[in-house]
C-alpha cells in the first residue's frame, strides 16, 4: 500500500493535531497532461516520481504574447508575460488540449470524465456543426495540405498526421478550419467572419498554452525534456498553418504571417536541446519551417531577420532542397555582411569569403543532391517528374541570379547572368502542370521578376505567372509582390533589394515563399 494517500482534493493526510504539509498551488503540467489527480507534493509530485516522469514543478505559468499577434485584443503584449499562480481547484486545471474538455476527479490513471460543455461552443456559439467542420477538414485535406509541401504525395505529413492530430488538439482544429474557411471564400467568394474569428480564438489559446518556453528559457531554466513534445508539435503545426492562414486573407498579410514565423522559430530554437527522438511529425514540421524561414529571409531585411534561423536539421540532410537552402542560407548571411560593411565605408571585394565560380559549384553539388533524394519518392515517370526536374533547375539557376546579385553585385560576367536568367525563364515556361506545382512558383518567380527590368515580354510572363499563383492557391498576398514587381519595373532603382529595404521600412514586408 501507498504510503502517502490522496484525499479527493489530492493533498496528503496528516496525523491529527499536525500542520497541513506544504503543497504545490496547482497540479503540475505532467499530470494535467496525463488527466490525473496531482498529489502536489513539494518538491515534486509522488504521481511523476513513481513513474519515473520529470516533474516540472508548480511554477508561474508563462504565455507568448508577443511573436503572435499583430492585431485584436493581443496586439502589443510583450514576452515573457507572467501569471500569478493562483490556488487551484477542481476547475481551474490548465485549459485541456483535446477537443472534449475534462476535469478532475478520481484516482491515479482514472480518466476524467468529459465535460458536458464542448469548449468550443464558449468560444464560438454559432461553431460549425459536425458536418460543416468535416466538409472544412476534407477542404484542407484536399486542396490545402498539397499547397505546403515540394511535392504532394501520399507521404505528406500535413495530411497523414496533421489532420488526424487536429482531432485531438482544438488549438490546430481552429488554425485548419480557419484556413480552409477563408480559402474556400477566397476561391468561392462565400464571404464569412469565421476564418479571422478562428484564427483570433488560436491566437488566444496558443498564447495560454506557450508554457515553459520562452520564458524559462529567458529566466535561464533549461527546458531539457520538461517540454512536452506533444505539446510542442500541435504548437509548431498551428503557427505553420496561421502563417499560411495570413497569406490568403489579404495583400498585405506578410507582416502578420511573420508573426507567427518568428513565433515558431522561437519555439523550434527554444526547443533544441530537447530530446525529440522519434517523433516523425515534430521532425517534418521543423524541416518545413526551414524551408520557411530561408527563403523568407531572402527578401526581408530587419537586423534580426537572420539571427537564430531554422536551418535543415543535420541528421535530416537526405531531405531534398536540404543542401541547397543551408548554402542559400549562407549567402544571405554573407550579402547582409557585405551591405553592413559597404553602409560603414569599410567594403572590400576580399571580404567576400567565396568565389562566383566556387558559389555556382556549391550550388550545382546541392542540386544533385536534392535528384538524389527526391528519387526517394518514388515519383512516376511522368509530367509530374519531369516538371519536379524542371522545378531544381528553377531553384538552381534562381539561386545563382540571387547569389549574383545581392551577394557578388556587378563584379559577374553578364554572360553568366544572362544565361541563368535565359534557363530561369525557359523552365518555367515548360512546366507541363503549373497548377500541380504552384506552391514551388513564388520564390523563383520573384527573383525572375527582378531580372526583367528591360524587357516587356519577360515582365508580362511574371505578371500572368503571379496572377496564376494567386487565383489557383487561393492565396491573395501574391497580388502585393506583383505590385512590388511592378513597381520596381517602373523605377530607375537598379538594385531591388533597395526598393525591398524601403517597402519594409514603411511597414510592407516582401515574403515570396
Amino acid at each position: 500500500m501507498d504510503a502517502v494517500k490522496t484525499e479527493e482534493s489530492g493533498a496528503a493526510t496528516q496525523a491529527p493535531g499536525s500542520s497541513p504539509p506544504a503543497t504545490g498551488p496547482q497540479d503540475c503540467p505532467t499530470c494535467v497532461r496525463r488527466r490525473i489527480r496531482c498529489d502536489r507534493s513539494l518538491p515534486t509530485c509522488i504521481k511523476c516520481s513513481k513513474k519515473n516522469l520529470v516533474c516540472p514543478g508548480y511554477g508561474p505559468r508563462l504565455r507568448w504574447a508577443n511573436g503572435i499577434a499583430v492585431r485584436g485584443h493581443l496586439k502589443g503584449r510583450t514576452t515573457p508575460h507572467i501569471d500569478k499562480p493562483t490556488k487551484a481547484t477542481n476547475s481551474s486545471s490548465k485549459v485541456s488540449t483535446s477537443p472534449t474538455s475534462v476535469r478532475s476527479s478520481g484516482t491515479e490513471d482514472t480518466p476524467r470524465p468529459a465535460s458536458v460543455t464542448d469548449p468550443f461552443e464558449q468560444t464560438f456559439p454559432d461553431f460549425p456543426d459536425p458536418s460543416t467542420r468535416s466538409r472544412l477538414i476534407d477542404h484542407y485535406d484536399t486542396q490545402i495540405a498539397g499547397l505546403m509541401v515540394w511535392i504532394d504525395s501520399e507521404k505528406n505529413e500535413y495530411r497523414r498526421l496533421v489532420v488526424p492530430l487536429a482531432g485531438q488538439q482544438p488549438v490546430l482544429l481552429l488554425a485548419i478550419l480557419a484556413i480552409s474557411a477563408q480559402h474556400l471564400a477566397v476561391t468561392t467568394r462565400q464571404e464569412t467572419s469565421f476564418p479571422a474569428r478562428a484564427r483570433d480564438a488560436a491566437v488566444t489559446m496558443i498564447s495560454q498554452q506557450i508554457q515553459q518556453v520562452t520564458g524559462k528559457l529567458a529566466a535561464g531554466f533549461d527546458l531539457g525534456s520538461q517540454i512536452d513534445p506533444d505539446t510542442a508539435v500541435w504548437m509548431l503545426a498551428s503557427m505553420l498553418t496561421l502563417a499560411n492562414y495570413e497569406m490568403s486573407e489579404t495583400e498585405t498579410g506578410a507582416a502578420a504571417a511573420d508573426s507567427h514565423r518568428q513565433a515558431a522559430r522561437t519555439l523550434v530554437n527554444a526547443l533544441a536541446t530537447t530530446n525529440r527522438e522519434n517523433n516523425m511529425l515534430f521532425d517534418f514540421l521543423r524541416n518545413q519551417l526551414a524551408i520557411y524561414d530561408i527563403l523568407a529571409c531572402t527578401t526581408i531585411f530587419g537586423p534580426m531577420s537572420t539571427v537564430e534561423v531554422i536551418l535543415p536539421a543535420p541528421d535530416h540532410s537526405n531531405l531534398i532542397f536540404s543542401e541547397f537552402l543551408s548554402l542559400l542560407h549562407r549567402v544571405t548571411i554573407w550579402s547582409r555582411q557585405r551591405h553592413e560593411r559597404e553602409t560603414s565605408g569599410s567594403f572590400s571585394v576580399a571580404d567576400i569569403p567565396i568565389s562566383s565560380s566556387d558559389a555556382r559549384s556549391g550550388f550545382e553539388q546541392a542540386r544533385g543532391s536534392t535528384l538524389m533524394a527526391a528519387g526517394l519518392l518514388g515519383l512516376p515517370r511522368d509530367a509530374r517528374r519531369r516538371d519536379f526536374i524542371r522545378i531544381v533547375d528553377v531553384y538552381h539557376h534562381a539561386a545563382l541570379l540571387y547569389t549574383y546579385r545581392v551577394l557578388f553585385g556587378g563584379q559577374v560576367e553578364q554572360i553568366e547572368v544572362d544565361a541563368s536568367a535565359l534557363i530561369l525563364f525557359e523552365r518555367l515556361n515548360q512546366l507541363e502542370e503549373k497548377s500541380t506545382c504552384m506552391q514551388n512558383l513564388p520564390w523563383p518567380a520573384f527573383v525572375a521578376g527582378t531580372e526583367c527590368r528591360d524587357n516587356p515580354e519577360r515582365q508580362a510572363f511574371v505578371a500572368k505567372l503571379y496572377a496564376d499563383i494567386a487565383q489557383d492557391m487561393g492565396f491573395k498576398y501574391y497580388l502585393g509582390i506583383l505590385d512590388f514587381l511592378q513597381d520596381l519595373w517602373a523605377s530607375r532603382v537598379t538594385n531591388w533589394t533597395e526598393m525591398a529595404r524601403s517597402y519594409e521600412a514603411n511597414g510592407k514586408k516582401i515574403v515570396a515563399v
